[in-house]
């Protein structure tokens, strides 16, 4: 019996042993494969940082502006999942899906998602829940019960810069829902071109400072009446100046929008450089 006991103990050393080993070669591959591209994504943020604004016309700004958002950076996340989405009539794409981080996301209670703009798609929401995320939802176009589910609230109210019956800025809504000062996992936003009006908002009140990662569909045409792209890269800066950075980009290929030779319509992820940051 104690021989057993001898050799059950010396395979659990030797597979422990190993499986450490694998892990450490495992981590540092990762770790040199995300310093590769942290070093090639250094030139794209600095471009971004350090644009002079002002002495852009708009015409510069805009191709400086589709640009950049079209690289996004390949250093800052290692695990980029497509969550949820709809293959719509005609058929054209797939529609509704967003990119999501998988690096640091937490599976737990405590794990916060807000979802402005769901129309008659709640195939993210849904899956997102799995991992234990509690989800708010809004959108003032359409009427669903105030719960779906255990995990998921819905109001038809929308996001907007200022507050009336039934619209409310992002701040409100975290302070509402108690929490501000919380980590918010995952911001998705589509609200049809109004995120333009509220970018101010969000940067000013600080909304963002406890968002890790923010799901966007931009909707640019308006601002080829001008053009007007100046204010927008200033924003793109901003976001990066809260060390948001660029993981993905998707042309909306069902809408497929184009103005001045550009796709004016595009889904984009920003997340917090926090994950791979100590290596460079």
């Amino acid at each position: 019996m104690l021989l057993l006991l001898s050799l059950v103990g010396l395979l659990l050393l030797f597979i422990y042993q190993h499986s450490t080993s694998f892990s450490k070669t495992e981590q540092n591959f990762s770790e040199k494969l995300m310093i590769m591209f942290r070093v090639q994504d250094r030139l794209n943020v600095k471009e971004i940082m350090e644009a002079d604004v002002e002495k852009f016309s708009e015409k510069a700004a805009m191709s400086f502006f589709y640009r950049v958002i079209a690289l996004p950076q390949q250093g800052i996340c290692r695990s980029l999942k497509r969550v949820g989405g709809k293959w719509p009539p005609p058929h054209i794409a797939v529609d509704g899906d967003k990119f999501v981080c998988m690096d640091d996301f937490q599976s737990n209670d405590t794990c916060l998602v807000y979802s402005f703009g769901i129309a008659n798609d709640w195939t993210f929401e849904d899956f997102i829940t799995q991992f234990g995320c509690s989800v708010f939802a809004y959108d003032p176009s359409v009427k669903y019960p105030p719960t779906r589910g255990d995990k998921i609230r819905f109001e038809q109210k929308g996001l907007a810069d200022f507050t009336s019956s039934n619209m409310d800025t992002l701040r409100n809504y975290f302070k509402t829902n108690g929490h501000l000062g919380k980590t918010v996992q995952y911001l998705k936003i589509d609200i049809e071109s109004h995120e333009l009006e509220c970018f101010t908002d969000w940067l000013a009140s600080g909304a963002l400072s406890n968002v890790k990662q923010i799901a966007l569909e931009l909707h640019l045409t308006k601002l080829h009446k001008g053009p007007q792209f100046k204010g927008l890269v200033k924003t793109l800066q901003s976001l990066y100046q809260l060390n948001f950075r660029l993981i993905s980009y998707q042309v909306n290929l069902v809408a497929r929008k184009v103005m001045d030779n550009y796709y004016t319509l595009m889904e984009v992820v920003f997340m917090k450089d926090e994950v791979w940051n100590y290596l460079v």
